[in-house]
């Protein structure tokens, strides 16, 4: 008898068990339904790393050695181009899917009310289609012709064309437009913005900005489109301060950390501020250069402080001959754990309103939103003496000289834009200023490269669309760094 009711009870407790068994194998701490305010922040840092951020993942640290900020002290390789391609997977199946998915799921009739917790639906599909926007002018500048209009759709296409520059920028500044229009005055921010901090009226200023920044940089290859575009974004309302300054502000330690310039930077002495760009600063007496760098180890121990870059492009045999200490590495304002990443400023912004404005594109007074630029970029590092300021604008070589626009523009657009490699490189290749001689020991070739190669694997998994690209863009299968993007106008 009690063997009998012993059994039953073992029975009743496996029942028992069976009827739990989906609640007791949940784990609380892994939901199956994450909150679009995740997949927000998650984008949002994964997508800066790439386009800003250090580590060779992404397109910022390509920019920042091509344009000549930072030079190489021991591994010379990129310096001197030894290799052709870099992947974009990491942008389409990081950053831009994860905002794919908060847009879908702010669209859907069966999510969308869930999922407003996290912010009101046209809230987190504006903020989630210009971020796209920011992300896909920064691949397009950096390859060409990129997957586009048919990207993002999973396995519904997994062979994707590649579509026309002009016709990615057209697009961008089409939905860029779209979702600017959705922010409303007195809209609400969405949960787990860590770059606007909910602040929708700058998220519309960004757009309008980056409107603006798609006018200049298309000035040559569509001066038409080009005025259009820079009108646009002006009329629509940019960046009015350094207080717009779009960046990812970093805090602690951990996931909010700015690990890839803390772990290039403060742990490695692999990056040192390159030569050219000390010798240009020096020349002109810019008082940025001690925020921009640090002293040399050797003359802070000798008692008198000195800025000197490394050389660049050299072999590596070359580099590593040259003592750490004799060589300034870069400000601790940037390279600290909790340094921003920078996405876009008010200093370029008045760059390309002065540039707007030299071009006849916009009425205004080209010289002093120069002089505006460079004055922001000065504030932005704590340089706020306006004595001094007046002084090295009005200096030879940096007055502004409305027949030698380009010139100007570019160089000063250039040091304001240190530590945003992508956007400084695509300046240079537009303007063609600073005048910067190529690697002295390079490899693939003897110019600064102009564009990356394609993903090794595009040959093998979407064979005809990238050959299609390639032949459309340069008439050859060959994929080489000295090829000119759309807008690169000769």
């Amino acid at each position: 008898m009690n063997r009998i009711l012993f059994a039953c009870m073992i029975m009743l407790g496996f029942t028992a068990c069976t009827d739990d068994f989906e609640a007791i194998n949940t784990n609380p701490n892994s939901p199956v339904a994450v909150p679009s305010s995740y997949l927000v922040t998650q984008a949002q840092r994964a997508l800066v790393d790439l386009v800003v951020g250090e580590g060779f993942a992404g397109v910022g640290t390509y920019g920042q050695h091509y344009i000549q900020h930072l030079s190489q002290t021991q591994y010379t390789d990129v310096t001197r181009y030894d290799d052709i391609r870099t992947s974009f997977y990491g942008f389409y199946n990081g950053g831009l899917i994860d905002l794919e998915r908060v847009i879908e799921l702010n669209t859907d009739e069966a999510t969308r009310d869930a999922i407003s917790a996290s912010g009101p639906n046209s809230s987190q599909i504006a903020l989630a289609k210009i971020l796209q926007s920011w992300a896909f002018m920064s691949m397009t500048d950096f390859w060409g012709d990129i997957p586009y209009s048919e990207a993002l759709k999973g396995v519904a296409n997994l062979n994707p064309k590649y579509d026309e520059q002009e016709q990615v920028y057209r697009g961008i500044v089409a939905t860029l437009v779209e979702a600017g229009d959705m922010i409303t005055a007195g809209a609400a921010g969405v949960e787990g913005d860590i770059i606007f901090g909910g602040d929708m009226q700058l998220v519309r200023k960004f757009a309008n900005s980056l409107i603006l920044r798609a006018g200049i940089r298309v000035s040559d290859a569509a001066p038409a489109l080009g005025n259009e575009w820079a009108n646009l974004g002006i009329s629509r309302g940019v960046l009015e301060s350094n207080d717009d300054n779009v960046q990812l502000s970093y805090i602690g330690g951990g996931e909010f950390a700015n690990n890839t310039f803390y772990t290039d930077f403060l742990t490695r002495t692999d990056y040192a501020i390159s030569e050219p760009l000390v010798d240009f600063m020096t020349a002109q007496d810019d008082p940025r250069i001690p925020v921009y760098a640090q002293p040399t180890a050797t003359s802070v121990a000798g008692g008198t402080e000195a800025y000197i870059g490394m050389v660049y492009g050299v072999t590596e045999s070359v580099a590593g001959g040259i003592p750490v200490a004799d060589i300034s590495y870069p400000g601790t304002a940037f390279v600290g754990i909790n340094s921003p990443a920078v996405m876009l400023t008010y200093s370029e912004v008045l760059f390309n309103r002065a540039e707007a404005t030299q071009r006849g594109w916009v009425s205004g007074d080209a010289e002093a939103l120069y002089d505006a630029a460079i004055a922001a970029s000065m504030n932005q590092h704590g340089i706020t003496d306006a004595t001094a300021i007046d002084a090295f604008v009005n200096q030879a070589g940096v007055d502004y000289n409305a027949a030698n626009f380009e010139q100007l523009i570019g160089e000063q657009k250039w040091v304001a834009l240190f530590f945003q490699g992508m956007e400084a490189w695509s300046e240079w290749r537009r303007l063609g200023f600073p005048t910067l001689a190529p690697a002295p020991d390079a490899i693939q070739i003897t110019t600064i490269p102009t564009r990356r190669g394609y993903p090794d694997n595009e040959f093998s998994l979407n064979n005809l669309n990238y050959l299609d690209a390639l032949m459309r863009q340069w008439n050859t299968d060959e994929d080489k760094l000295d090829q000119r993007v759309w807008w690169d106008v000769d």
